[in-house]
């Protein structure tokens, strides 16, 4: 059987327009949201110009889509590669489209009615007020294994391409430029963002012929430092800026994704590795040692151990009613925002990911039906010999490469250097990687502290004093960071390999996407009591945001089961006991949110 690149971008296209219309606009819109243009939003409501502040549509989308897509979307599939192509896209779209897209549109609207609330203050509405502290426990901790991943992720990114770390640090001054002109000087948004796209396309072009080198260590430390500053400023000085003009990159990435899978439209897909087993080794779920090599990672229940944002995640739900929530300016904006904005984000799995790694998976297949030369592909630095498939490199590596092969053969077909171009993708690769990491490390830090302030509101009628210093946003941003970054800053030595190191989101990754994902469950549960009790939602409709979410909670629940017995006992000291201790009280705290769900469910 032959599949070519152009089946699959039809079939995603065609399956995430036809959601949106049908499912997002004709079911949720309508039916269960009951969107009303004339209601005022919390952003107008609540305006304080740090928190609450209307956003441009396409500016709160910016925010929200890169805020949610971080490594998720990309680093996911690629480790999910282990178990074959086919099985992760079937994942991306059934996920996207029953669950992540349903849960983060209505995690965004729940908080938009409740007044900017966070989805863990409106559980105390729908399961009662212990759900409450039980929920903000559980989504700090999740958000503290974000920031330990992320502030890996990006680390270990601009050791292998020092040039995306230029670009990143060219980029921030330009996004606080924007926002001046922006909030401050009065320009019109569209007139602003071209000339800052301007300035961003120079800033690329300066970053080829400047790589920013520095170790490992040093890149945890000063991405550290910046997720603490940039969580406690105010949103319109940073974060709505970069967040917006972040958005642009993604989508060149994603349209550049499409364009070259149409310019290589016939090319035929590598269907040998679209199912490869249904039992992975143990380190695609971050084992180490001889664990690392024995198959016990099934495809079900582990995948939402490795494929996190791409498919659904509970950490848009804090997204959503953490920040989007408080800057949406009409509920009409709504889908467009919580709901197209997690399609997009499938996109990037589907069409930015997949398709280039199932074009490219075997080197000396790609080379054969491609007519590009086992040479050439060691000029760019790919031995066929010592490299013969993507699975031989680490998750980051498999993405910026399959990426930068497929762009290079596009182009090279109009003329360009293969080498040339392979080069500039493989940096625009790894820059859109870094440029998402680094938005979601100070929300996730900004959501940390929200969860950590909401968590201590009982305080504030016994003690004012104390409460003024447990909520001061410093201390409520430091906290977090501190942790995750004594999670990041190792690196572990790989006891199969002497003399090499493992990066630490390597393991803290599974840990993180476990977590996120069973969020993610009891996000939905929350949202479909809330759909049940307040918007009265009830028959088919109910059931289609229930069933999903149920399935969901158990398929994740015995996956992290399953991950403290096989994994964790191969891990070092520190994370045999911090991520064993994490998880260990996240699945209580699971146990107790899903007990409460029932007898809310039952109340209601």
């Amino acid at each position: 059987m032959e599949i070519v690149a152009l089946e699959i971008i039809i079939i995603v296209i065609a399956i995430y327009a036809a959601a949106y219309y049908l499912y997002g606009k004709k079911i949720l819109e309508k039916k269960v949201v009951r969107a009303d243009g004339s209601r005022l939003t919390p952003a107008i409501e609540k305006f304080d110009g740090v928190d609450y502040a209307p956003a441009n549509k396409w500016v709160l989308f910016g925010h929200h889509f890169a805020s949610i897509a971080g490594a998720g979307p990309i680093i996911g599939p690629a480790t999910a590669l282990m178990w074959g192509w086919g099985l992760p896209l079937i994942w991306v779209l059934f996920g996207n489209i029953f669950i992540g897209a349903v849960h983060d549109y209505l995690s965004l609207m729940a908080s938009v009615r409740h007044g900017g609330l966070s989805v863990m203050s409106i559980s105390e509405k729908t399961m009662g007020r212990k759900a409450k502290y039980v929920f903000l426990a559980y989504v700090w901790f999740a958000l503290v294994l974000v920031l330990a991943a992320f502030l890996s992720v990006a680390s270990s990114t601009y050791v292998g391409t020092p040039e995306a770390a230029t670009m990143t640090w060219i980029f921030m001054p330009l996004a606080l430029f924007f926002g001046v002109l922006v909030y401050r000087v009065g320009l019109n948004v569209w007139r602003a963002t071209v000339i800052v796209l301007v300035l961003e396309v120079l800033g690329f072009i300066y970053s080829l012929y400047h790589p920013l080198v520095t170790s490992y260590s040093d890149w945890v430390t000063v991405l550290a430092i910046y997720s603490f500053l940039a969580a406690a400023l105010p949103v319109w000085y940073l974060l709505q800026p970069r967040d917006y003009l972040n958005a642009y990159t993604l989508w060149v990435f994603v349209g550049l994704a499409i364009l070259g899978g149409l310019m290589v439209a016939g090319t035929p897909l590598n269907t040998k590795y679209m199912y490869i087993n249904w039992a992975a080794p143990g380190s695609v779920v971050g084992a180490i040692g001889s664990a690392a090599n024995q198959n016990f990672a099934w495809f079900w229940p582990f995948v939402p151990l490795t494929i996190a944002c791409g498919a659904l995640s509970g950490f848009h739900a804090v997204v959503a009613s953490g920040t989007s929530s408080k800057q949406l300016a009409s509920e009409f904006e709504g889908l467009l925002v919580g709901y197209g904005g997690m399609l997009t984000e499938g996109a990037v799995s589907s069409l930015a990911i997949l398709l280039p790694a199932a074009i490219t998976f075997d080197f000396t297949t790609f080379a054969q039906t491609t007519g590009v030369s086992v040479t050439t592909l060691q000029q760019i630095g790919i031995n066929v010999s010592s490299t013969p498939t993507l699975l031989k490199l680490g998750a980051q590596p498999r993405f910026v490469t399959a990426y930068g092969l497929t762009q290079a053969l596009a182009w090279s077909r109009l003329g360009a250097s293969f080498t040339a171009t392979y080069n500039v993708f493989k940096v625009f690769a790894a820059t859109a990687l870094t440029a998402f990491v680094v938005t979601t490390l100070d929300t996730a830090n900004r959501l940390a502290r929200f969860a950590w302030v909401e968590f201590f509101d009982w305080v504030k009628p016994r003690s004012a004093q104390l409460y003024r210093v447990l909520a001061n946003r410093w201390i409520a941003s430091l906290i977090p960071i501190l942790l995750g970054f004594t999670l990041a800053y190792p690196q572990i030595p790989d006891p199969l390999n002497p003399g090499k190191y493992i990066y630490a989101y390597q393991i803290i990754w599974p840990a993180f996407a476990g977590t996120n994902q069973l969020l993610a469950a009891i996000a939905l549960l929350a949202a479909s009591l809330w759909a049940w009790h307040e918007q009265k939602v009830r028959g088919s409709i109910a059931w289609l945001i229930i069933i999903p979410a149920g399935f969901l909670w158990l398929t994740v629940t015995l996956a992290l089961t399953l991950w403290l017995y096989f994994v964790v006992p191969s891990l070092p000291a520190l994370y045999l006991y911090s991520l064993g201790t994490i998880i260990t009280i996240s699945l209580l705290l699971d146990i107790a949110l899903i007990i409460l769900f029932i007898k809310g469910l039952r109340r209601k």
